[in-house]
């Protein structure tokens, strides 16, 4: 085969490794589905080192929960490793395994064993899905075997959706629907998180209540009665690697007939206004949904009010290096536009393909004239010194002024937006005008 060496062909082969493929492992996924299901206990069969990257995972979420001042009210299950050696891959780990399910029945009692294996155990090649068997004969409660192999079966979101998916086929039957209840479909940070906060909030003006948050956060014994909900709400980004949430929210659709509002999520204003729209037609209740909609907006508009004399004829300068499938710079130019800051420069940042800037600047010319420049050769200094903020997606070294840095992870429905602009105004409120940086 021809060997490609063109800048044209590595920047395609660097696309294809950073960004179509995140090289993670599917385990944590495994344990992510299952982690606070009270009544379960989790095996990874392999290092012990595979269980402690878990849960700094875990404590690393725990850190964002408490940075918004809310605390996790559910414990972790069990997470245990079976220990594999360097030996065992000489002889097998089989033996290793059936001891670490024997240590976890006699300690813990779960009454649902999960077992997800390593990279270490997809090579040696242990049968694990027949020692899972084996195990629900002997102990007479359910084992379900997720034999991903660690990295070599895919990544963390396969493991997670593989799991939730044996849960759904095993243990979930079609139902009556219970009326006004709600299933929440995926993590986002779990029930305290600001996501499922917020879509909590939206949906009792509606009357709905989220009973549950699958999977991951619903007792075993509760996981029988999830069919019942009335109304499936997906917690996803458009545009976004949410394929496989997507997928399972329209199997869950098929299976137990739970409608779902798929397509449009409540990220962004004008997104969040067009899902309580498509729920509003779901209840057939438009009225209300129009209602909700102008008391959000409300909202929106008092605490405008409240940071208007900082914000008001502020020069800002948007920075951008991520592509249209991970942001959409439409809604930062409409908070931009809301706080009525002056957008004076739109850099686009080298690291974007020259599809993504292309891409990225037809986005941007719908929301600013054409008098404002869209600089993408790397000469943004001059335009820097005269703003008093950046708002960028990457934080920009030996910089000489403020930045605020876009969230990677988008923050959802008006308290989002709320949350935004609340850190902007404090960064413009800093003492001095030069440096610093603020997360949302």
């Amino acid at each position: 085969m021809e060997q490609k060496t063109d800048a044209k062909n590595k920047l395609a082969t660097k696309w294809l490794f950073t960004k179509n493929r995140s090289c993670s492992c599917t385990m944590p996924g495994v344990w992510r589905a299952v982690s606070f299901c009270d009544g379960c206990a989790v095996i990874f069969h392999g290092p012990e080192g595979c269980s402690h990257v878990a849960t700094l995972m875990d404590l690393g979420a725990q850190y964002r929960i408490i940075g918004d001042h809310m605390d996790e009210k559910v414990d972790a299950v069990p997470l245990i490793a079976s220990g594999l050696q360097e030996k065992d891959s000489i002889f097998g780990g089989a033996e290793r395994l059936r001891g670490c399910i024997a240590y976890v029945m006699k300690t813990w009692h779960p009454k649902c064993l999960v077992i997800a294996t390593s990279c270490v155990a997809g090579v040696i090649g242990d049968d694990v899905e027949q020692e899972a068997e084996d195990a629900e004969n002997e102990y007479h409660i359910p084992v379900l075997c997720v034999p991903y192999g660690g990295f070599l079966g895919g990544e963390y979101s396969e493991g997670y959706f593989q799991t939730a998916k044996l849960i759904m086929e095993r243990f979930i039957k079609p139902q009556p629907q219970v009326p006004g209840t709600v299933l929440l479909l995926g993590d986002q940070m779990g029930p305290c998180g600001q996501y499922a906060r917020e879509v909590k909030r939206l949906l009792s003006g509606f009357g709905l209540t989220a009973k549950w948050q699958f999977p991951g956060y619903v007792p075993f014994a509760q996981w029988k009665d999830l069919s019942s909900a009335s109304l499936l709400i997906p917690l996803s980004y458009a545009g976004q690697t949410q394929g496989g949430l997507e997928k399972t929210a329209a199997e869950w659709e098929e299976k137990f007939g739970t409608p779902s509002v798929r397509d449009v999520y409540p990220v962004g204003w004008q997104n969040t206004c067009e899902w309580l729209r498509k729920i509003a037609r779901l209840l057939q209740d438009e009225a209300l949904g129009e209602r909700i909609i102008k008391e959000e907006e409300a909202r929106l508009n008092d605490f405008v009010d409240t940071i208007l004399p900082v914000t008001k004829n502020k020069k800002a300068v948007l920075g951008i290096g991520r592509g249209p499938r991970w942001y959409n710079p439409a809604e930062t130019l409409h908070t931009i536009q809301r706080m009525q800051m002056d957008i004076t420069a739109v850099v686009l940042y080298d690291k974007l393909m020259e599809e993504e800037k292309e891409a990225v600047t037809a986005i941007v010319k719908e929301w600013i004239p054409s008098s404002i420049p869209i600089i993408s050769d790397g000469n943004f200094q001059q335009v820097l010194e005269s703003a008093s903020v950046l708002i960028t997606t990457d934080e920009i070294m030996d910089n000489p002024v403020k930045q605020f840095f876009i969230p990677m992870v988008p923050l959802a429905g008006t308290d989002g937006e709320i949350i935004l602009m609340r850190t902007i105004y404090r960064l413009l409120c800093r003492y001095g005008n030069k440096g610093g940086i603020a997360y949302a």
